[in-house]
């Protein structure tokens, strides 16, 4: 079973981190590809593991959205 997103980061268009969302906040996911999309950058949600393990889940340059 895979663990829940505990967070999701927002990085700019040249990789730079940008922003941060709690998961544990009703919207957080919308939030962050709001954000993103205003950035022109990407999302990773990161989970709650032993290597806090991020999974790209939104990139505004390849326009695909898990």
């Amino acid at each position: 079973m895979k663990p829940k997103p505990i967070l999701y980061r927002v990085y700019t268009n040249k990789g730079d981190y940008h922003h941060g969302y709690s998961a544990k906040l009703k919207g957080s996911r919308d939030w962050a590809v709001d954000c993103a999309k205003l950035v022109k950058g990407r999302v990773t949600e990161v989970y709650d593991d032993e290597h806090e393990t991020e999974e790209l889940i939104f990139d505004f340059n390849k326009k695909v959205e898990k």
